[in-house]
């Protein structure tokens, strides 16, 4: 249901509640529930509508009255569903309640800071507690008495659409004032939900995770762009959240990193020196760099010290000058880890549970259950029964009684067949998408055995200035908590707390520890790297900054010889100048062996140091980073790291692309970032020049405001070296840029010798000249 229709819904119901008083009740004309706050006054009605929200002292009015808008709603009857189908969608989109009936707030009695809000004759009631302070007020869920229901929005506020709406912080704000309803606590489920006038935010709790607890935190600011992180800290502090806001305003958000895929003690070194040829200011180590497996996380070959070889290499790594970050996998264990090998662990997650509709002997290949199994997973790999000890992998079922696994594989992942009573419980385990992993039920102790062990490797080998929480999504349902619950259960154990974190899919509360997001997987070709920046991180990174947010450009790829070839520096030249358009970090993952065989590895790594240069030592002013940026503040959106796969698909088959999309698609500028004659960093636009010397040469032209007269050729080979001639005396040739080139000069041309990349510069030469001279050069053979 759209948050319109919602919306809709729940108007026309106000009308039919408030007359559900019981016979011969007069209307109720107790005074206004009113909480103010040295910027904010609230004030919600005694039949449980929201009338005023008011900016101080300039008395600006921020609620939007019609619809009328109840402070409360709460629901029975029906259940939570995801509003997009498939897994991805369930674990990362928005659900909705199906069915049943809301039941809006009719009546709002406060006393002291004892707030009371009643649903007609729902027969229910809703205790609060209200903190309010100089700078916020605190509605805390007592809890709700009376019939049972479902879920409660606790808090609802209806404001006026201002130009920032930050979805994932619950703000809406312009450049003079902006209001704020953030959660409390982790049971605290928020949304923000913008429509053409307004935009609702709420706030929920859920019986399933529990009413008593949840907390709505709203407060109002002026300024917001720069006082909004100041009252955040502040609420962080006094409800002793992680410190997201801080962490925002900390240098090392900006900085990028280098994914060593595979660093030992023995090579440390080599990845230390392809960071820094990069700018990388962060090397970061995956766990499987050290480790067989996530869960109990036993030491693998490269490793056979265990703690003190890792801590060689984290040592090596700050010793270099640079910061260590640590890729986690923490919500799922990998098949054959001991918690699935010999003996399978009872807190692996279920999705479903069966029962045994008969005795099972050690051997027979056909389990009957007395439940139907239709919609049970046929997906490859995933297609495993837990019955006690002994996981069985089965090929199929049948889905007309008798009800039964076919085909199964006693026994599986080396567990002991044995005999199963009949009745005994039939657990169809949660596999992971990426099948080699089981996932852990967050309803048990397990995810904080795990956090245990990820804190003591933490511990014994920090500190580290970053940690990246992979596989966020990979939890179960209520997606909107466990994502969230899973990373603060590992989060709250890392001392000291990493000023840093990352996650590819994060719900409300992982803003206080997820202070970037959206890793893209390498999934684009070469040629489809910088669209695929055009359409995934650049308008993610436009909306996530009204969050007071960065994405990172990355993971970026393709530096080796695969089929497609490799991407070249104008490439990740792309990709880091629109990283700086949003002053956003980006990260390189990478293999030794790629980056030796790669002939343009030096010049890759050096485009991208430019940019990392001139971006953490700000040297990029606003204007510049306007100049970058490629998305209008209209075309932000959130693209989601599970939807890039589609969507870089549906650019490569040209179909099914959003006005939006075809927008941002649209502008294929391209700049460049040197330093110029006297070492001051310079950025120019440039325009590529296809076909030189029959391709084995990439030229891109430009011209500079300080010498306008001239043009400027940056070329480089895609492969070895050439040497190439020109057909225009006037030509000469740096390297690196101010450094001149000596050439060899004769029948009125220029012979230029070209591998990494190189500078030409033609005196007096229009744009149209300087394009018939580098397209007119031959190689020299």
């Amino acid at each position: 249901m759209s948050a319109w229709l919602s919306t809709l819904a729940v108007a026309l119901l106000i009308g039919a509640a408030q007359e559900d008083r019981p016979s011969g009740e007069p209307p109720d004309t107790s005074a206004a529930a009113v909480f103010e706050t040295d910027a904010l006054r609230l004030e919600i009605g005694p039949d449980g509508l929201v009338r005023r929200l008011v900016a101080k002292p300039a008395g600006v009015e921020y609620a939007v009255a019609t619809p009328p808008c109840p402070v409360a709603v709460a629901y029975r009857g029906g259940r939570m569903a995801p509003t997009v189908e498939g897994e991805f969608g369930a674990a990362t989109k928005r659900w909705v309640y199906q069915g049943g009936t809301p039941l809006p707030a009719t009546r709002v009695v406060l006393a002291g800071d004892q707030l009371t809000v009643e649903f007609g004759s729902a027969g229910v009631k809703a205790a609060y507690r209200v903190r309010s302070t100089d700078d916020y007020l605190a509605f805390e869920l007592l809890g709700v008495d009376g019939e049972a229901i479902d879920r409660i929005e606790f808090l609802r506020l209806a404001v006026r659409r201002l130009p920032r709406v930050g979805q994932w912080l619950g703000a809406v704000y312009d450049d003079r004032f902006g209001v704020c309803l953030c959660g409390g606590s982790l049971q605290t489920n928020m949304e923000t939900l913008p429509e053409a006038e307004r935009v609702l935010l709420t706030a929920a709790a859920e019986a399933a995770v529990g009413f008593r607890g949840a907390t709505a935190v709203l407060f109002g600011c002026r300024e917001p762009r720069t006082a909004m992180l100041d009252v955040l800290a502040k609420v962080e502090r006094d409800f002793r959240l992680p410190a997201g806001a801080d962490f925002r305003r900390l240098p090392l958000q900006k900085l990028s990193y280098f994914w060593a895929t595979q660093p030992t003690p023995q090579n440390i070194d080599q990845y230390i020196h392809w960071a820094k040829r990069g700018g990388f200011r962060v090397l970061l180590l995956s766990y499987t760099a050290f480790s067989k497996s996530p869960g109990h996380f036993p030491w693998n070959a490269h490793y056979p010290n265990g703690m003190a070889d890792l801590k060689r290499v984290t040592d090596a790594i700050r010793a270099a000058g640079l910061h260590a970050g640590l890729h986690i996998h923490y919500s799922k264990t990998r098949k054959g880890g001991r918690y699935t090998t010999p003996v399978p662990d009872g807190r692996l997650h279920k999705l479903r549970r069966f029962t045994l509709a008969a005795p099972l002997d050690g051997a027979t290949d056909t389990l009957t259950v007395r439940e139907d199994p239709s919609g049970s997973t046929l997906d490859k790999g995933r297609r495993i029964l837990m019955v006690g000890q002994e996981l069985i992998a089965y090929q199929n079922y049948t889905t007309r009684p008798p009800y039964q696994f076919t085909g199964c594989e006693r026994g599986h992942l080396l567990t002991t067949a044995t005999v199963h009573p009949a009745g005994a419980e039939v657990g169809l385990l949660n596999v992971d998408s990426w099948d080699v992993f089981i996932r852990f039920d967050q309803n048990t102790d397990i995810q904080d055995e795990v956090a245990r062990r990820i804190a003591d490797i933490y511990r014994q080998t920090g500190p580290y200035a970053m940690v990246y929480f992979d596989g966020a999504e990979d939890v179960h349902a209520p997606f909107w908590y466990h994502v969230a619950a899973a990373q603060y259960r590992v989060f709250r154990l890392l001392e000291p707390p990493p000023p840093v974190c990352e996650s590819a899919h994060y719900t409300h509360f992982s803003w206080h520890m997820i202070s970037r997001s959206n890793a893209y997987d390498v999934v684009a070709s070469p040629d489809g790297m910088k669209d695929f920046c055009r359409l995934m991180p650049c308008p993610t990174a436009a909306v996530r900054e009204l969050d007071f947010s960065r994405v990172q450009f990355g993971w970026l790829g393709r530096l080796g010889r695969r089929e497609g070839g490799y991407a070249g520096p104008d490439v990740f030249e792309y990709v880091a100048s629109r990283a700086a358009a949003w002053d956003c970090p980006l990260s390189l993952h990478a293999r030794l062996e790629e980056l030796a065989v790669n002939p343009r590895a030096e010049d890759c790594l050096a485009a991208i140091k430019i940019w990392e240069d001139a971006r953490v030592g700000n040297h990029l002013s606003d204007e510049d980073r306007r100049l970058l940026r490629n998305v209008a503040p209209e075309d932000a959106h959130y693209v989601p790291c599970y939807d890039q796969r589609q969507t870089y698909e549906n650019w490569r088959q040209n179909r099914d692309l959003s006005e939006t999309q075809r927008r941002i698609l649209a502008d294929r500028r391209e700049h460049h970032l040197f330093l110029d004659e006297q070492g001051r960093y310079e950025l120019v636009e440039i325009e590529e020049l296809p076909g030189v010397a029959q391709g084995a040469v990439k030229a891109f032209l430009f011209r500079r405001a300080a010498h306008p007269e001239d043009a400027y050729v940056l070329i480089w080979t895609v492969e070895g070296q050439l040497r190439l001639r020109f057909p225009d005396a006037r030509l000469a040739a740096m390297r690196p840029f101010g450094t001149p080139l000596t050439c060899v000069r004769g029948d009125g041309g220029v012979e230029v010798p070209v591998g990494a990349r190189t500078y030409l510069v033609l005196r007096n030469a229009d744009r149209a000249s300087a394009r018939q001279v580098v397209r007119l050069a031959q190689v020299v053979r």
